[in-house]
C-alpha cells in the first residue's frame, strides 16, 4: 500500500470539500451571523450554549473544519477499501454519524464550559459591584 498516494488523495479531498464548504456555508455565515449551519444549531441547542457568551463565527469555523476533516477521512478510507457502492454508502453513513456525534459532543462540551465560565465571571463581577 502506497501511503503517499493515500495522503495526497486525502489532501486533495480535504481541499476540495473545504473550498465547497467555505464558499457555500462559512461565507454565508460571515455575512449574516444569524445564519448558522445545522450542526452548529444542534450543538447550541443540545448543550444550551448562550450565543452572546461565545464567538459564534469562531464556533462555525471550528465545526466546519471538524466536519470537513471527518468527511475527507471517510471519503479517503471508503475509496481505498471498498469497491461496492452499497457497502460504501452503508459504511460511510454509519461511520459519519458515529464520528460526527463524538466530535460534535467534544465541541459542544468545550463551548458549554466556555459559556458557563463566562457566565460565572460576569456573575462574580456583578457580585463585587453590589
Amino acid at each position: 500500500m502506497d501511503y503517499t498516494k493515500i495522503l495526497i488523495e486525502f489532501i486533495v479531498t480535504f481541499v476540495v470539500v473545504y473550498l465547497f464548504y467555505y464558499f457555500f456555508v462559512i461565507k454565508k455565515c460571515k455575512n449574516n451571523k444569524k445564519i448558522a449551519p445545522a450542526e452548529v444549531n444542534v450543538i447550541l441547542s443540545l448543550y444550551k450554549i448562550d450565543v452572546n457568551k461565545i464567538d459564534l463565527y469562531q464556533m462555525i469555523k471550528v465545526v466546519s473544519l471538524v466536519t470537513v476533516t471527518v468527511l475527507s477521512i471517510i471519503i479517503t478510507i471508503i475509496g481505498k477499501f471498498f469497491n461496492s457502492t452499497i457497502i460504501m454508502l452503508i459504511f460511510g453513513t454509519l461511520i459519519s454519524v458515529i464520528v460526527a456525534f463524538i466530535c460534535y459532543r467534544i465541541i459542544g462540551k468545550h463551548y458549554e464550559k466556555k459559556s458557563n465560565s463566562l457566565k460565572k465571571e460576569k456573575g462574580d463581577k456583578n457580585d463585587k459591584k453590589s
